[in-house]
């Protein structure tokens, strides 16, 4: 067996980092943190005390209709699923609830500017 601690950070790979900045750092409200110099340009970001790493790769944007967003997405828990919804209005981004409010948690799912699934879900007690 692996001794696992924690899951550290989740990567993806940008079409255009400015992009990509705009909507996870503008959008969402990630804060951006320092990254090593590597030799290739990409951003950090903090999502609470773990990271989003973005790597800018030219052509690698995907094709969001044929991705299947229960399997291939990440998933930002918000404490108000009504103010995901307002900045993402705000910011001209299509989103589509979830429709499981029957069990206990609301979603919505967006797509970032490369096609990969944001999906926000605010858990109710």
């Amino acid at each position: 067996m692996i001794p696992l601690e924690r899951l550290h950070h989740v990567s993806f790979a940008v079409a255009d980092l400015a992009k990509s900045k705009a909507f996870f750092g503008g959008v969402i409200g990630l804060p951006e943190i320092q990254r090593p110099a590597f030799n290739f340009a990409g951003a950090w970001y903090a999502i609470g005390d773990r990271q989003l790493h973005l790597i800018e790769q030219p052509g690698a944007g995907r094709d969001s209709s044929s991705r299947l967003s229960r399997s291939d997405h990440m998933a930002l828990e918000v404490t108000d699923i009504g103010a995901a919804e307002e900045a993402l209005t705000a910011a001209g981004i299509e989103y589509q609830r979830g429709g499981n409010e029957s069990l206990g948690f609301s979603q919505i799912f967006c797509s970032d500017p490369d096609g990969h699934t944001i999906e926000f879900v605010h858990y109710r007690n």
